[in-house]
């Protein structure tokens, strides 16, 4: 075993320890707030530049410095946006630090007049979520758009509902993928609501109690696509329920793709084989060849547990006095936008998944039909030709299934004889079914085929519900492209009435 140099109890001077002079602060804490954050970069430099215009355009900044400033932001974008900011340090300060760097402390101290990190900290957040939870919805669209067409393809493909992990009542794939559909719809409208919400500029707050400087907030809440902005500043600068709304809504989403995940997991299994995943959806074994493990699936129902832990995180920073946490944010920022690009991606992958997956239908079907899935309407035959209430009829048919399962005589095997001299070694002397109800009643096709009242499985109904599902998706489409353009209307009018003042030397 080595031995160290050091004498027998003395403690090694920390300027001989590697990795940090003694006195300095530690890397990791400088990555706080030097640390670059590419997610946000573009909103801050968009910020840099309308925060720069209204200065120059309200005279707060003498113009010829403030056109410095907008000339040197502009000067960033075409050397690379990202890359100068990412050399110049500072973090959410890049842009002052690259100025500074690059045109003198006169210009690059300039642009922090009348703003403080806490703007700078509350606007990105807010562009960054609005653009998140608009690429979010259109991964949505997406795959709700696959779910349509996958319910399109297996109006008429039955499989047995499962509640308490039992064979139910036969529905259809396509009620399934329609059921995910409407939740995912949910999904976005929650979206929607929150992006409303979170579209309401913090510019112009300050820490906490704006500027003393006579600021025009509408101004830059226009020029960046802001709805309107925050009416009270400490609000603006400290209040933080909208990084808990944004974990809350990305849980719930999550939620339901794992859910969906595994409901696929169980039907690709051996047991089951309902559906057969694509190749580029599954890995294998090392030692086993014939293993095709859902990798794809497993990865999907992991996000659930990925989202919860963020939104306890979330949480967890959250805690304490109005304007305590700072630092600890970052590390739960880090967390959502690791999250928030999780989701995005998997969102644009499954729609592939869902066109290529091969689904089992008469396998689906004998399933359906072998675990007596249909007797609700063997006891809603018995009410409507016998004229009995229902809950003698159930009594009768729960009875007869017992019978026939201590027996071992599956659905498919047994008569409407066998159902007949049931009822009368019951006592139900009166009660009779003939063959042909009989049988209808216990087929899993017909029972679906039944089922055409709205929102069903029938196919009628079914037809209203894809009918509906893209009527609701068209227009949410034509908003959300509404909503980019006014966004980027709002960037090109920035970029040009920068560009105007800059090349006329003086602001209209």
């Amino acid at each position: 075993m080595a031995q160290s140099d050091a004498p027998r109890g003395e403690v090694i001077a920390e300027e001989a320890r590697p990795g940090r002079r003694r006195g300095a602060t530690p890397a990791y804490m400088e990555s706080y707030k030097e640390g670059f954050v590419e997610d946000t970069a573009e909103f801050i430099h968009s910020y840099d530049l309308a925060h720069a215009l209204m200065l120059g355009e309200c005279g707060i900044l003498p113009a010829p410095i403030a056109l410095e400033v907008l000339a040197g932001l502009r000067e960033m974008q075409a050397r690379g946006m990202a890359e100068c900011r990412r050399s110049a340090g500072g973090g959410n300060h890049a842009g002052e630090y690259w100025l500074t760097q690059n045109c003198g402390s006169a210009v690059g101290g300039a642009i922090g007049l009348a703003r403080s990190s806490g703007d700078l900290s509350a606007i990105s957040f807010r562009m960054y979520a609005r653009e998140t939870l608009l690429k979010l919805r259109e991964g949505l669209l997406g795959l709700r758009a696959s779910l349509v067409d996958f319910a399109a393809r297996h109006v008429q493909d039955v499989l047995p509902g499962n509640t308490h992990g039992q064979h139910a009542q036969p529905i259809t794939f396509a009620l399934w993928a329609m059921m995910y559909h409407d939740a995912l719809e949910r999904d976005g409208a929650r979206l929607a609501e929150m992006t409303a919400r979170l579209n309401h500029s913090p510019a112009g707050a300050g820490i906490m109690a704006g500027t003393e400087f006579p600021i025009n907030r509408r101004r830059i809440a226009d020029m960046l696509g802001f709805d309107t902005v925050v009416p009270n500043t400490l609000d603006a600068a400290l209040s933080h329920d909208l990084e808990l709304e944004f974990a809350s809504l990305l849980n719930l989403l999550c939620y339901s793709l794992s859910r969906m995940a595994e409901d696929l997991f169980l039907w690709n299994t051996t047991e089951y084989s309902l559906i057969t995943l694509p190749d580029w959806f599954i890995g294998t074994s090392s030692m086993m060849p014939q293993k095709r493990n859902p990798d794809g699936l497993q990865d999907l129902r992991n996000l659930s547990a990925q989202a919860q832990a963020t939104l306890t995180m979330v949480i967890g920073t959250e805690r304490g006095p109005t304007g305590f946490p700072i630092i600890e944010r970052r590390n739960s920022d880090r967390m959502l936008r690791g999250l928030a690009a999780q989701l995005s991606e998997r969102l644009d992958i499954l729609p592939e998944l869902l066109a290529e997956m091969k689904v089992n239908g008469p396998r689906a079907e004998a399933h359906a039909n072998a675990y007596w899935a249909s007797v609700t309407d063997l006891a809603g035959a018995l009410v409507r030709q016998n004229h009995i209430d229902w809950r003698t009829a159930h009594g009768l048919v729960a009875g007869f299934v017992r019978d026939c399962i201590a027996k071992e005589r599956p659905p498919y095997e047994v008569t409407a004889d066998d159902f007949n001299a049931y009822a009368s070694r019951s006592g139900a002397l009166t009660i009779t079914l003939d063959e042909a109800v009989f049988t209808r009643a216990l087929d899993a096709r017909a029972f679906v085929t039944r089922r055409d009242t709205f929102g069903g499985p029938g196919p009628e109904a079914m037809e209203g519900a894809l009918l509906r599902a893209r009527g609701a998706m068209a227009r949410e489409k034509r908003d959300l492209a509404a909503f980019r353009a006014r966004i980027a209307q709002a960037q090109q009018s920035l970029l040009q009435t920068v560009d105007a003042a800059v090349q006329a030397r003086r602001f209209a």
